[in-house]
């Protein structure tokens, strides 16, 4: 059997083994992980990273620093967009389908049949992965929330991050914003450093009083910490230092303070300047502003001289990131600006297509998200993007979609986007 067939069952038989009432709490996780021997406590210098947008692009960021700073590094990221794979870099590698489909078999026979998430399943199998190969730094994304995350069995890290926090995942985190905070600063423990990004005032000040409490140092970007676009350049300023680094490679006004989270992280582990900069110019994070300039996909569009941009912008807060992005493009180089749209009905979708009301758009298109849990009706969103004041049609698919704008459009700019599912898809499609 190969090993991608082991892996896809492997996940099969995870998800049989999910309890039928979900308790908030860490006991199921620090069961398994005692009896593989606790390898979540002997890990190297851990970096922490909880928030709703930009966990996984300052990560991103970091790790791509790391590799410039010749430092092996250990990154676990969530969700995935095409293959699992890509949730484990050992050491600075991908980790390879036989050594995951090892790994996750190993987990699941110690587990023994026990009731858990597939989620939990994963994480011990990342921190079984990290403690046996060496490594100078773990740089390690929450899954959902922070408190009663499977990653927050850490007891020390090295510092907590924790990115600019929003509405999302309400079905299990609530729509309050004093309690998504307290989720999110749960990952804070005594004495740990944290950075946090420049925060709305309820989360701030429940970000500000969790760290209080725990005696763990607190800088936030914007106070603490300046980071801004000039010149295009990056410039960087605390207490100690004043840099002028290049942009990040990551398109967006929102991956300035994103950078500024990873470079206050890099300079707090002692990283030098110039690995700092190498890092942001070389940094990759697939699904975030990526325009498709290779595949079959790009190939169609380049023949009508169109531009396909995927992002997983897929809650309001991230939707007008991507939204302000796009009016700074527009404004650059302007063209037919046409939304592809897919949701899952457990977001906001009025909120989320209010973002983009600013930009006009000759067209919304509103297409189901293949393989995901809760996909919204597409009828029902393109009654939402109506309500939020835009032109609203709907596809069978994003292919056809796709077709149909390219036909109808002189020369447009496509942005794909409203779920990471979707724009896995997508990519998976376009094959590079």
């Amino acid at each position: 059997m190969s090993a991608k067939r082991r892996i896809a069952q492997a996940l099969g038989r995870f998800n049989a083994l999910h309890p039928a009432d979900i308790d908030l709490g860490l006991d199921r996780i620090r069961a398994l992980l005692k009896r593989l021997d606790d390898p979540h406590l002997r890990l190297p210098p851990i970096v922490h990273v909880a928030g709703t947008n930009g966990k996984g692009s300052s990560l991103a960021m970091l790790g791509a620093m790391a590799e410039a700073a010749n430092l092996r590094a250990h990154i676990h990221t969530s969700p995935h967009l095409i293959t699992i794979n890509e949730r484990y870099v050992i050491a600075g590698k991908p980790i390879s389908d036989t050594a995951l489909a090892d790994l996750l078999e190993e987990v699941e026979a110690v587990n023994d049949g026990a009731a858990i998430t597939q989620f939990e399943l994963l994480t011990a199998a990342t921190f079984l992965a990290f403690a046996r190969t060496p490594a100078d730094v773990a740089l390690i994304e929450v899954g959902l929330g922070g408190e009663f995350d499977a990653s927050n069995v850490l007891e020390n890290p090295a510092l907590c991050l924790i990115t600019p926090i929003a509405h999302d995942h309400a079905d299990y985190l609530g729509d309050a914003m004093d309690g998504i905070a307290r989720a999110k600063a749960g990952i804070i423990k005594p004495g740990a450093p944290v950075y946090s990004a420049h925060q709305n005032d309820i989360a701030r000040d429940v970000i500000e009083g969790t760290a209080g409490r725990a005696r763990a140092p607190l800088r936030i970007v914007g106070e603490d910490i300046q980071v801004r676009c000039e010149d295009g350049r990056l410039i960087y300023e605390d207490d100690h230092q004043l840099l002028d680094l290049p942009l990040p490679r990551l398109v967006g006004e929102h991956q300035v303070e994103n950078a500024g989270l990873a470079i206050a992280a890099a300079l707090h582990l002692g990283w030098d300047h110039d690995a700092i900069a190498r890092g942001l110019e070389a940094v990759h994070w697939p699904g975030r502003m990526q325009t498709l300039s290779r595949g079959p996909l790009a190939a169609m569009a380049h023949a009508k001289g169109a531009q396909i941009i995927v992002d997983g912008a897929h809650n309001p807060h991230a939707a007008r990131a991507l939204a302000d992005t796009l009016i700074d493009l527009q404004r650059r180089d302007p063209r037919p600006l046409v939304l592809i749209i897919g949701l899952q009905n457990t977001k906001d979708a009025l909120r989320f297509f209010e973002a983009f009301a600013a930009l006009a758009p000759k067209a919304v298109t509103c297409v189901p998200v293949p393989d995901a849990p809760h996909p919204m009706n597409v009828d029902d969103m393109q009654n939402v993007a109506k309500a939020a004041g835009l032109r609203a049609s709907t596809a069978p698919d994003f292919g056809s979609a796709l077709q149909s704008t390219l036909r109808i459009e002189k020369e447009p700019r496509i942005i794909m986007s409203g779920s990471l599912y979707l724009v896995g898809a997508i990519l998976a499609q376009n094959g590079v």
